[in-house]
């Protein structure tokens, strides 16, 4: 019921790409209903202590739906219930799980495990919360790189596995990425989130001093560059096979659609963890559109089905892009300070307009064109008061002090605020709110697409 709930929510959401899957007979239950049945079938699972694996699958279902749905409450709630269980039961380590659970059981907690601690580093990210998992306690092997068909519980298929390692550990991988597998892809995903986690930990701008004597007692080690970290996971990228790099157009064929999924989940990613340290520390207007830009132009590049099927965590990583845009506003700018924040602005509402669908991005790309005909007309007013007052002129004296540094601010590009008018009026209509998209400084962005087995 709760894998009906995240898929019926996802093709309500027009994330369908497939045109042999009838749209009317795969909505015509409301989302909602199996929803509300999962629900039901979990409490009444706690109250008669019977859970299992399965319930524990259902609150990771159902944490994604509520992500879906936009009830971001819920979605915490699920996320404690399942903590809550991994801390019963130890599914955190292998050593706790139960004697012959067979090949197959032992593959799917494995997934389990990796998938819910992606979600839980870009729910922390997003909503600025506390992580509850650290990579270092997890004593669980990364999933084996094979495809679901080379194994059960008989065993792996000799000739696909002497390629694959299946080391005890997830900081045991060794040598290149490779491309037996889509899961290949996952995995290498699920190694970017670990990177994301430790910069949360030593990112985190004004939370560090906190915890100064500790990590001084400790022989603080967290020194390193954010840019030394960002070379090295885009040497790490660059290293990845071509499959995983280059997102195809749809075809339909599962086999081969797997691989651009994760080519397209792990450009996401690659873009989350370049926004998060890019956030380390101030940066100049420049410096932001930048960013911005290119994070905007990798999304670009992807063929927008892909982009619709990752539906509304894609909405929240571009909210990380509004983020960076909208902090800009905050601070005195200049005209051709302004003229770099139009183009990224308008970039962004042309692939928000791409991806229209079930999840009203359309919508936010309108107000994000109407905010700039605002300052577009703003801009204009106070280049026509300059040009119809020159500087050195007697016809000045007649503006007040404010209007001639206005008119000459403006005029020239020295930097100048906006007025506190047109600045209230452009984050009430902002696309995305920044009681939810929290300021750069402590920053979250978002998203990111989650790395559950397609």
């Amino acid at each position: 019921m709760a894998m009906c709930a995240l898929v019926s929510a996802r093709v309500r959401d027009q994330a369908l790409f497939n045109p042999s899957w009838d749209l009317l007979e795969l909505t015509e239950v409301q989302s909602e209903v199996f929803y509300d049945a999962a629900v039901n079938a979990c409490t009444d699972m706690e109250v008669k202590q019977t859970q299992n694996l399965n319930s524990l699958r259902a609150c990771a279902l159902l944490a994604l739906a509520a992500i879906q749905y936009g009830r971001i409450r819920e979605m915490q709630a699920y996320l404690g219930r399942y903590h809550t269980r991994v801390a019963m039961d130890g599914l955190h380590d292998e050593s706790n799980w139960p004697q012959g659970i067979g090949i197959v059981e032992t593959e799917e907690r494995r997934r389990l495990f990796w998938s819910m601690y992606t979600l839980e580093i870009y729910a922390s990210i997003i909503w600025n919360g506390i992580t509850h998992v650290r990579e270092r306690q997890a004593n669980v092997a990364y999933t084996t790189e094979l495809d679901d068909e080379l194994f059960d519980d008989r065993g792996y298929n000799k000739q696909a596995l002497s390629s694959v390692d299946i080391a005890p550990s997830p900081s045991a991988r060794q040598g290149e990425i490779g491309s037996s597998s889509w899961l290949c892809g996952w995995n290498f995903t699920t190694d970017l989130y670990r990177v994301l986690e430790h910069v949360i930990t030593n990112f985190r701008d004004g939370k560090r001093h906190r915890c100064n004597f500790i990590t001084k007692m400790f022989d603080d080690r967290t020194t390193v560059l954010a840019s030394s970290v960002s070379d090295s996971v885009m040497q790490l990228y660059g290293n990845l096979p071509q499959c995983f790099k280059e997102v195809s157009e749809v075809t339909c064929n599962p086999a081969g659609d797997r691989y651009s999924f994760q080519a397209a989940n792990i450009t996401a990613t690659v873009q989350l963890l370049r926004m998060m340290l890019f956030a380390s520390g101030g940066r100049s207007i420049e410096e932001r559109c930048k960013i911005a830009s290119e994070v905007v132009d990798a999304f670009t590049r992807i063929p927008v089905a892909y982009l619709r099927a990752i539906s509304s965590p894609l909405l929240h990583h571009l909210a990380g892009i509004g983020a960076i845009l909208g902090s800009i506003f905050e601070e005195p700018i200049s005209e051709m300070a302004y003229e770099q924040v139009r183009v990224v602005l308008l970039a962004l509402a042309q692939l928000l307009e791409n991806l229209d669908h079930g999840i009203h991005s359309a919508i936010s790309a309108q107000r994000l064109r109407n905010l700039v005909e605002q300052i577009d007309s703003y801009m204009k007013n106070q280049r026509d008061q300059q040009n119809a007052f020159p500087a050195h002129t007697g016809s000045q004296s007649n503006l007040s002090g404010t209007g001639q540094a206005e008119a000459a601010d403006f005029g020239s590009d020295i930097p100048s605020n906006i007025p506190w008018q047109l600045a209230t009026e452009f984050f009430e209509e902002w696309p995305w709110s920044f009681d939810f998209v929290q300021p750069v400084e402590s920053w979250t962005s978002a998203s990111m697409p989650i790395n559950i087995s397609p």
